[in-house]
């Protein structure tokens, strides 16, 4: 009996045109798969780039302005910020005194009511605290000379620098909210809400911090004229501690090391922008205080956006 079925292709035999012969040599051209596998030359994909270059004709648009961040400055990385939530304006890489008050004020005018609110508030917290403690003192003293006595100077100085210490601690905290706000209007994705100032992080190295500038302030204060004076340099030095230490999530004393660097390095142009600072807010204080409603603000994100140029960072336009 053959081997093969009487009906259907016989193999071996006559070859069946959709299945060709694999006992048989096959030449160039003569069927299924061609000499030398699978793919054939020349085949998919070709040499070369195979994504179409973006701006080629045909090709995919070049990303927009903004859609990429910058690389970091000098300093590192930002600690707290997203990257790519809003579209960043080009760096001036120059700290110029008048184009960070103008920053400074159209930002303040872009978002005035959480601005306002939050300044009006440690304004009058200020007077109420002074008021208080004039008023306590003055008591005292008026009750000691109606008893034919003398006010205890000691007792009064201890209660003094404790008062002051209460004070600065809790300041550089309302500092620090002031810091949390402008690092927001100069890079983050949207305006401050009030909320938004008291969300702080690193809040124990915060303290740390607080608690440095206490003890500073206080055996300064012992000193006259000269104790002003070396406050008023070391004011100047870690003039972007609370910065660093909540944009970077720096320990105390890295954040302050990182600003006296920061600030040394660009002494003249840091030193102009403090003068100035300090001249608008003395205009400031002038009508009653009520001016320093609108220079606190302005004070706190004109150094801010001094702290993203001078480390290269990024900024969101001023309008």
């Amino acid at each position: 009996m053959s081997e093969n079925p009487p009906n259907g292709p016989q193999y071996g035999g006559d070859p069946n045109p959709d299945q060709p012969d694999l006992n048989k040599p096959q030449t160039p051209g003569s069927g299924y798969p061609p000499p030398g596998g699978y793919p054939p030359p020349g085949g998919y994909p070709p040499p070369g780039n195979y994504l179409p270059q973006a701006g080629a004709p045909g090709g995919y648009p070049p990303p927009p302005p903004g859609a990429y961040p910058p690389p970091p400055g000098n300093y590192g990385n930002y600690g707290n910020q997203g990257y790519g939530q809003a579209p960043m304006g080009p760096n001036p890489g120059r700290l110029e005194v008048g184009a960070a008050l103008s920053y400074g004020f159209d930002k303040f005018k872009a978002n005035v009511g959480p601005w306002l609110g939050l300044t009006a508030i440690v304004l009058a917290v200020g007077v109420v605290a002074f008021v208080v403690t004039f008023a306590s003192t003055f008591a005292a003293a008026m009750d000691a000379g109606n008893r034919g006595e003398t006010l205890d100077v000691g007792t009064f100085s201890v209660l003094s620098i404790l008062l002051t210490a209460v004070a600065t601690f809790v300041g550089y905290f309302v500092n620090a909210a002031f810091v949390r706000g402008a690092l927001d209007e100069t890079v983050g994705p949207q305006k401050p809400t009030f909320g938004r100032f008291f969300q702080l992080t690193n809040v124990p190295q915060l303290a740390v911090l607080a608690a440095i500038w206490t003890v500073v302030t206080v055996v300064l204060g012992f000193i006259p004229f000269l104790g002003t004076l070396l406050q008023i340099v070391f004011g100047v030095l870690t003039a972007f501690t609370l910065t660093f230490a909540l944009d970077r999530n720096l320990a105390a004393f890295d954040a302050i090391k990182t600003s006296v660097d920061l600030v040394v390095k660009n002494f003249g142009p840091v030193i102009l922008l403090i003068l100035a600072l300090a001249a608008i807010n003395i205009v400031g204080a002038i009508p009653c205080g009520l001016g320093l409603l609108v220079t606190v603000p302005v004070s706190v994100i004109a150094l801010n956006y001094a702290y993203r140029v001078l480390t290269g960072g990024p900024l969101s336009p001023a309008r």
